[in-house]
């Protein structure tokens, strides 16, 4: 039922008769996931932790523009960031009714009566919530599969290099590379 109401909009969206959002959050490491390895004969393998270095992103895909906004931190990822961040969001509207689709992360579900409502009326925004365990029914998940293993260099990022390589390969998207959902 909630695959075929987000199918209904995602053909509104493209039509332009409302904005649609796929959101979540994503951590960044410094150092690149290893697929695979050496190691000199008869020593394990062993790698050197980074971990002072992750960063932590709040994203939202566009769907029908297919364009992505974000906001990334040192910090980890609260009920008023998630708040604040669709806040930010539903107020930069034109007028048309917005959907922001949500997984069920509890950070997602902190967001007051009040809110919602004042979101709903001066807006026309509502929030929707996708079933359990369904990452494959949001979309931003896609992307962020591609951000992490197609798109970002296999070099390891420092405390100083991070924050700039990780705007680079966010801010891309849309220039550099992109996820086709058609």
């Amino acid at each position: 039922m909630k695959q075929a109401t987000l199918e209904k909009l995602q053909v509104a969206a493209r039509d332009g008769q409302c904005r649609l959002f796929y959101f979540d959050e994503a951590g960044f490491c410094g150092s690149p996931p290893v697929q695979r390895s050496w190691s000199p004969r008869g020593l394990p393998h062993a790698i050197e932790p980074n971990h002072h270095c992750r960063r932590n992103v709040m994203g939202a895909l566009n769907f029908a523009e297919n364009s992505f906004v974000h906001a990334a931190s040192s910090h980890t990822v609260k009920g008023p960031h998630v708040e604040g961040f669709l806040n930010d969001l539903i107020c930069q509207g034109d007028g048309r009714p917005t959907v922001i689709v949500l997984d069920n992360a509890s950070i997602h579900h902190g967001i007051d009566q009040v809110t919602l409502d004042r979101w709903f009326i001066e807006h026309k925004a509502l929030l929707f919530y996708l079933p359990p365990y369904s990452p494959e029914l949001n979309l931003i998940e896609i992307v962020w599969k591609h951000f992490k293993y197609h798109w970002r260099r296999f070099a390891t990022w420092t405390k100083e290099t991070i924050d700039a390589e990780l705007e680079i390969l966010l801010n891309g998207y849309g220039s550099k590379f992109q996820v086709n959902f058609s």
